[in-house]
């Protein structure tokens, strides 16, 4: 697929390296010209210097030829002139897709939608990565939830404890001792920064943060009698005045959480306390000693979201050192994710990055993928595919498959029934399946689940 992408920061990056990966034509359009050095470096695509808001630089990136446009550059206006600017001049069915982080500036369903723009597809990485903080305040004792099918299916990160009980016994045998473990799948463990896809043979040690995936209930049930750490979180402590912090805290107010923001700027806190009645907000840095003495830290959820990564790093640090029950940490440089994600003192890692980029795979591979989601933590990836037509593989005990190795079926959804498949078991027309995944199995799982692909060439 012909595909191009403008904006070369770090999402643009990002996917243009996994569409590459998948043997996707790419082409990427940025001003700036110092980037422009280091993608050419970087990435096995066409690297183009310019504006993505001027026809004849889109002309030039071949976009009257393209199947696909992506628009993830860091400016709104851009994005949605760039839009329109392709839709109007393509006069193939190109699809295109535009990231905007302040939805509501440019839109009201009442006056204006993202048609009259011609983008079938809007991202708005603003709205998923609160609705996914909420999603984990709700859930302490996790790091990762995803949810599938309308809730039917979940999958959670957890953490596994010192007096884990079944630790150092093969995973095979835990499902025996513990008929919970049956009804769930564990697809990956994280281990000291690398990720096994686990076999039966494979052991749980204390300090492994596992992936497990299952029927929403089970899952619920797992994690309240091996992984549950009982916290009260009423009190939630906001580090940065962001647009983040923001929709957060008005999120937070109709859940009656005590919510306190600590924001550097003073000009930034008068703002803030005008548009947030209910908000205590605080001057200050949260590494300063004598303003951590001044906030009840203690049992509290800390969670950094400031636009400077290596202060919400430090934030967390210091927020644990006081105290906090649980300290979670917005991240948007990726390269920092996997030098961060085995710190005890940072609970959860969050990256708005992640989750646009996984929001944007899903509209790009084809339509029978129903999820995509890019983990934080780790280089891989959960799919939900739809099975709308028949495959080679359908109505074939799954042993019989010979599934990639680097890929794990987790789960298979059948009408209102979430099945743990075993080998046994078999993919039926009209299945829904969650697949784990790590890069070097995308071609393979693509085969697998052929006409149509959801990567690569056809």
């Amino acid at each position: 697929m012909k595909i191009v992408i403008a904006g070369g920061g770090d999402v643009g990056v990002k996917i243009a390296e996994k569409l590459i990966y998948e043997n996707h034509n790419v082409t990427i359009l940025e001003k700036d010209p110092q980037l422009i050095k280091i993608l050419q470096s970087k990435l096995d695509a066409m690297v183009i210097l310019g504006d993505a808001t001027n026809i004849n630089t889109l002309i030039k990136a071949n976009i009257l030829s393209a199947e696909s446009f992506i628009a993830v550059t860091n400016s709104d206006s851009d994005n949605l002139i760039a839009c329109s600017l392709v839709k109007k001049c393509c006069k193939n069915n190109i699809s295109v897709t535009c990231k905007i982080d302040s939805y509501y500036q440019y839109f009201n369903e009442e006056y204006i939608s993202p048609k009259d723009f011609g983008i079938e597809t809007i991202i708005k990485p603003l709205e998923i990565t609160v609705s996914k903080i909420m999603e984990l305040i709700k859930n302490p004792s996790i790091f990762e939830i995803m949810n599938y099918a309308d809730n039917m299916a979940q999958l959670v990160g957890v953490k596994v404890k010192r007096n884990f009980e079944y630790k150092g016994i093969p995973i095979s045998e835990i499902s025996i001792k513990d008929s919970l473990f049956s009804k769930v799948r564990l697809v990956a463990i994280q281990r000291e920064g690398k990720v096994i896809v686990p076999k039966g043979q494979d052991v749980i040690h204390p300090k492994d943060k596992l992936y497990l995936v299952g029927k929403t209930n089970i899952v619920k049930n797992i994690v309240e009698k091996h992984f549950f750490n009982p916290m009260n979180l009423k009190n939630i402590i906001i580090v940065g005045g962001t647009k983040h912090a923001i929709e957060l805290s008005k999120a937070l107010n109709k859940s009656g959480k005590n919510i306190t923001i600590i924001e550097e700027d003073k000009f930034r806190c008068k703002k803030l306390s005008f548009l947030l009645d209910s908000v205590l907000i605080m001057n200050g840095s949260a590494t300063d000693s004598h303003l951590m003495d001044e906030i009840a830290v203690e049992d509290s959820c800390v969670i950094s979201m400031s636009n400077n990564d290596e202060y919400n790093i430090l934030s967390a640090f210091t927020a644990k050192k006081y105290g906090a029950s649980k300290t979670m940490c917005l991240v948007k440089n990726s390269s920092i994710v996997t030098l961060i994600n085995n710190l005890d003192p940072i609970d959860t890692v969050v990256s708005p990055h992640s989750l646009t980029i996984g929001d944007i795979l899903k509209h790009t591979r084809k339509t029978d993928l129903f999820s995509v989601s890019p983990f934080t933590e780790i280089d891989a990836e959960i799919v939900g595919i739809n099975i709308t037509q028949n495959l080679p593989i359908l109505n074939i005990p799954i042993k019989n498959i010979n599934p990639p190795k680097k890929s794990i079926i987790g789960v298979i959804i059948r009408k209102n029934n979430v099945i743990i498949p075993t080998g046994d078991d078999i993919i039926k027309l009209g299945d829904k399946v969650i697949i784990f995944l790590l890069p070097e199995a995308i071609s393979e799982v693509d085969k697998m689940f052929s006409a149509p692909k959801f990567g690569g060439k056809r």
